[in-house]
């Protein structure tokens, strides 16, 4: 029977949503909506506005507006008291609008679904969003025993995931040097990021891959790698994580992650990844 291990550590502060200076074309309301819908980490999940009010930082008063108008507009769903919603129909055709337009998920599935069964762990496809990573596409190994509790839109921050330093990595420098600059200004230990990013850059100019042993979760561990789409598009990374048990740091360095790299050179080649 699948083993199921907890994912979390706990709440994952959202982006807050605030319009860069003299920034006089963006539309407050807009974002704040949008930022309801992100408090959102699970398709199955209901929430109430007390609960969506907590996520986002936003009042009361002001989430019960926008999840009326949401609801109205098919974008949000209620249970039958009325009193939780979850996301609606409106969002999957968004959803199902990004995939058709970006074939890239599409492409390295196969390659990715082989990689996830040869070390039967997770393997993710994330994309960057704001301060987060957020997982695009998910592949489980065929027969993998312990199963993390993470799914297709999960988010992952920069910050505290491999995943995030590899996708740091990946950006030009003015680009990196804002994001660092909003993380620290969003409450991340400015030492400890400025450290575990020298040092992931360090492993990934080395290497091709970082890991990350416990910096997101104290029971996980994993190893991710920056990979490019062809014509730019899309800032992706590639994570594989896992019980700490089971994906130790020497299994990562010395196994794990040296097959993350072959996968990737594998799509390289035929020109699947730049």
């Amino acid at each position: 029977m699948a083993q199921a291990v907890a994912a979390r550590a706990g709440a994952i502060t959202q982006d807050i949503v605030e319009p860069e200076d003299g920034d006089r074309q963006f539309v407050t309301a807009l974002a704040r909506g949008l930022q309801v819908l992100r408090a959102f980490r699970d398709a199955a999940e209901m929430l109430g506005n007390r609960e969506i009010a907590a996520r986002t930082g936003l009042p009361k008063p002001t989430v019960s507006r926008l999840t009326h108008t949401l609801l109205s507009l098919g974008y949000l769903v209620h249970d039958p008291e009325g009193e939780r919603y979850g996301l609606g129909p409106a969002v999957l055709a968004l959803s199902a609008a990004f995939l058709r337009q970006n074939s890239f998920p599409q492409m390295v599935k196969p390659f990715l679904q082989d990689l996830a069964t040869a070390v039967q762990a997770h393997v993710a496809l994330g994309l960057l969003d704001g301060l987060s990573s957020v997982y695009v596409q998910l592949w489980r190994g065929q027969g993998q025993r312990i199963v993390l509790s993470s799914e297709v839109g999960y988010r992952l921050p920069l910050a505290r995931s491999a995943m995030g330093m590899a996708t740091l990595t990946s950006l030009g420098e003015a680009e990196r040097t804002a994001l660092m600059t909003r993380l620290r200004r969003d409450g991340t230990d400015a030492a400890r990021l400025d450290q575990t990013y020298r040092r992931c850059a360090d492993e990934i100019a080395r290497h091709g891959f970082c890991v990350g042993v416990g910096i997101w979760h104290q029971d996980i561990n994993a190893v991710a790698a920056p990979i490019h789409a062809p014509g730019g598009r899309g800032r992706f990374a590639l994570n594989i994580s896992g019980p700490a048990f089971l994906l130790t740091e020497e299994v990562l360095r010395k196994d794990t992650g040296p097959k993350l790299m072959e996968t990737i050179g594998r799509m390289r080649a035929l020109g699947i990844v730049d």
